[in-house]
């Protein structure tokens, strides 16, 4: 049994998204049939790093980092940068909550511009990724 702190982490990010009416969002796969023209679809990242700013005296990993690769599809260029709109306005400067973990805010890390994707089939649609961080240590 593990202590389920990866998933729990995960979950603060695609929580708040999921609350975030009308977005429609995906965790690591977007189901058949194509489910329509805006989505964003989320792959995350967790990561115990050895250089946490709350690593322990003994130097134990307890520091967390979490990355949400945040997939922001539309039919258009302007599509795709609407649902990154969204995704912005739903998590940036946001605190995630971890039970027993103290959150910072989320901050958006990276980001690039809409390209087009045709891996997807007809019609083809625009993809623009934005990845988002937070970092917690034990409460």
């Amino acid at each position: 049994m593990t202590d389920q702190l990866d998933e729990l982490h995960a979950q603060a990010a695609l929580s708040i998204l999921a609350n975030s009416p009308p977005l429609i969002v995906f965790a690591g796969e977007v189901p058949a049939p194509y489910p329509g023209p805006r989505y964003v679809l989320v792959y995350t990242q967790v990561s115990w790093p050895d250089t946490g700013d709350a690593n322990a005296l003994d130097h134990l990993s307890v520091t967390c980092v979490v990355r949400w690769y945040c997939h922001c599809v539309g039919e258009t260029e302007a599509a795709a940068r609407a649902v990154g709109m969204q995704v912005r306005a739903a998590l940036l400067n946001v605190r995630g909550t971890v039970a027993g973990r103290n959150c910072g805010l989320i901050r958006q890390v990276d980001s690039s511009p809409p390209g087009k994707d045709e891996t997807l089939g007809t019609p083809a649609v625009f993809d623009a990724v934005s990845v988002y961080e937070m970092t917690s240590a034990p409460g």
